[in-house]
């Protein structure tokens, strides 16, 4: 743990830097995670690496088109299990000086080796096409509550034709949380994201698809 410290220490600094030469990324520390094994060390450090890398495109393609950059990203912790931890992973970025776009994704890792985890083994929420994952059919009009909520005081969400059909068309990730509810990330174009918030799915919805066995593996909900 102490050398895991040493570690959060550096990167505390390197952030300090980077937001001082820059002043515009800015990208927060990860959450007290429990039991972190060396392995799950190295994956932390590598998804910090890759957020970083990404906040560096960012502000490289701003300055050749002669603009400054802004990247904010935010790691938050949705469950922490001794067997597994469940991480969301959310940015704001600017990248061309004019136009703000954002991203968020769920993420989980074996404590003990480190490895990813394959949500969708455990939950059954969605279909995998071409590597990515799709919410299944039979959870649409779960999701399309959870969408008509988020939506309510955005009339304009619901003014293209399609917008149902892109509840089960756009790819998605998810993670849980401990209430036993399911958070969706939609990775949805920049010209409607705004309609596409997280949505939540309610555990009453999902006890059909999970598989038991396999979330008492990891201590999921």
């Amino acid at each position: 743990m102490k050398r895991y410290a040493a570690a959060m220490l550096f990167f505390w600094l390197f952030i300090s830097c980077a937001h001082a030469t820059s002043g515009r990324v800015k990208i927060g520390p990860l959450p007290a995670i429990s039991n972190v094994s060396p392995k799950l060390e190295k994956s932390l450090d590598a998804l910090r690496v890759r957020i970083r890398s990404t906040a560096k495109d960012c502000i490289e393609a701003a300055k050749g088109m002669n603009s400054v950059g802004e990247y904010n990203s935010e790691i938050k912790k949705m469950v922490d299990t001794s067997k597994a931890i469940v991480l969301q992973v959310s940015a704001t970025m600017i990248c061309d000086g004019i136009h703000s776009s954002s991203y968020q994704y769920g993420i989980a890792f074996e404590k003990s080796t480190g490895k990813r985890i394959d949500l969708n083994r455990i939950y059954n929420i969605a279909i995998r096409r071409d590597e990515r994952l799709f919410i299944r059919p039979e959870l649409a009009d779960a999701v399309k509550s959870s969408y008509t909520k988020a939506n309510e005081n955005n009339q304009s969400c619901f003014s293209d034709a399609d917008w149902q059909d892109d509840l089960t068309n756009l790819p998605i990730t998810f993670s849980p949380q401990s209430d036993g509810s399911i958070v969706l990330y939609y990775a949805a174009p920049e010209v409607f994201a705004a309609c596409f918030p997280a949505l939540r799915l309610e555990p009453s919805a999902l006890y059909k698809f999970r598989d038991a066995n396999q979330a008492s593996q990891y201590e999921l909900p």
